[in-house]
């Protein structure tokens, strides 16, 4: 395996994605913004429960089809 072929493998790249999404909550943490008195950064940290098992199929999904390619 190539070090090319790491770089696109699908874990590395939703990891990369789960990684970006944790940033911008910890970049809008110290700030005081609220919405129905929750802090933004609770809310984006809320909502990213939607978007982690979104992540989950698409990994699953992707993975599948990637050893259905290689086993055909």
């Amino acid at each position: 395996m190539n070090s090319k072929s790491r770089l696109l493998d699908p874990g590395i790249i939703l990891v990369a994605t789960l990684l970006f999404f944790a940033a911008i909550v910890l970049i809008w943490w110290p700030t005081d913004i609220y919405l129905m008195g929750i802090s933004l950064a609770g809310w984006l940290m809320f909502g990213s429960y939607v978007i982690w098992f979104l992540l989950a199929l698409i990994y699953v999904v992707w993975v599948e089809k990637k050893e259905d390619k290689k086993n055909n």
